[in-house]
């Protein structure tokens, strides 16, 4: 297994945190957290477009990149150190990882070459009797992916964005603790019909679901350790600044074993999150326990990172001015979106056949 990066995947990273760093401010990150679809358009133009981020894993010859994951993993950890809000995840992992799954190329010709294009950005949710809680971007999406599963896991993929469905669907955003992911309610109004796209059901459609989440997981994963890696970064750059008893409070022992701490989790989150990129890669029957390895190890590095820098900052760290609340806020959601890390630790075990081994 190959761990060393290619020139085109240093330059891919270099690329991507040049644009962060101009796309991802404070002040432009709380601005497009105060709009009606949770992101700037002129920022997600400018990356779906002028950089061909929407089309990370699509297919060549539907007029994407067709690259990794690993890949795909350098572009979230870039976007996620600045907590740069977009419709990214939903799109060009979750969206165009279902559609490759399924063998139906006339959807794949219909919709993959608009993703690649940046024409269009896409939700999917999941709907337990016709309702579906917290599904990402839903409320500013061109396209919703719907997976009736109480319904035989039949996908419906509805064009034309809300409130262009024939009133079949409602979405409503919802009020969330990290205000810089959009998430949604997702409803099938009563007596309607979905009049959309049928794009598969049954086994097949359920497994394409599961690994649409599944790569997700690992492109969560990999922005949680940006995000960690910001912790760490602002941490240092303050307790350098920081006087007390005139000596800068980075001198003190106890700081400098607490950002130890913190280096120590992201490394070790880092090179989770590596490693399952790289394995899912040459082994695809590996990814459930590969995608839960890397969301769990890194989510729990942010957790910590997000919390010590909070605690290192003092009384500023808690102030809304700042932006340490933001970092601690993803962590939040990062723990508990699509699965729960508990759901997740529940998988590894069942993986490794640990499960079993517990009940006899």
């Amino acid at each position: 297994m190959q761990f060393e990066f290619t020139q085109e995947q240093t330059m891919i990273r270099e690329m991507v945190l040049d644009f962060s760093r101009d796309h991802a401010s404070s002040q432009q990150i709380r601005q497009a957290m105060a709009t009606e679809q949770g992101y700037d358009q002129k920022s997600w133009h400018a990356m779906s477009v002028d950089l061909g981020l929407a089309g990370l894993l699509v297919p060549v010859e539907f007029g994407g990149q067709g690259l990794e994951l690993i890949d795909t993993v350098l572009v979230f950890e870039q976007l996620g150190g600045r907590l740069l809000p977009s419709p990214l995840l939903e799109t060009a992992v979750m969206a165009v990882t279902l559609m490759t799954s399924l063998a139906d190329e006339a959807l794949q010709r219909k919709w993959l070459p608009r993703i690649a294009a940046g024409d269009c950005a896409v939700a999917f949710a999941r709907l337990d009797n016709g309702v579906a809680e917290y599904v990402i971007g839903a409320q500013g999406a061109d396209v919703l992916i719907l997976c009736e599963d109480d319904n035989n896991h039949q996908l419906t993929i509805l064009d034309g964005g809300p409130g262009h469905h024939h009133g079949a669907i409602k979405v409503s955003r919802l009020t969330m603790l990290d205000q810089t992911r959009s998430m949604s309610r997702v409803e099938m109004l009563p007596a309607q019909k979905l009049n959309g796209y049928q794009a598969g059901k049954g086994s097949l459609a359920a497994a394409a679901a599961n690994r649409a989440h599944q790569f997700s997981h690992i492109a969560l994963a990999a922005e949680a350790v940006g995000a960690a890696q910001s912790c760490l970064d602002m941490t240092v750059d303050y307790v350098k600044e920081r006087h007390q008893f005139g000596r800068a409070i980075g001198s003190f022992q106890a700081v400098k074993h607490q950002l130890a701490d913190m280096m120590v989790d992201i490394e070790a989150a880092r090179s989770a999150v590596y490693f399952s990129a790289c394995s899912v890669s040459e082994n695809p029957a590996q990814l459930p326990e590969m995608a839960s390895l890397a969301r769990v190890q890194a989510s729990e590095a942010l957790t910590h990172c997000a919390a010590e820098m909070i605690q290192l900052h003092g009384g500023i760290g808690f102030t809304w001015e700042h932006d340490a609340h933001l970092y601690f806020k993803r962590a939040r959601s990062t723990a508990t979106l699509l699965q729960t890390n508990s759901e997740l630790d529940e998988i590894i075990a069942e993986q490794l056949g640990l499960n079993s081994q517990v009940a006899s």
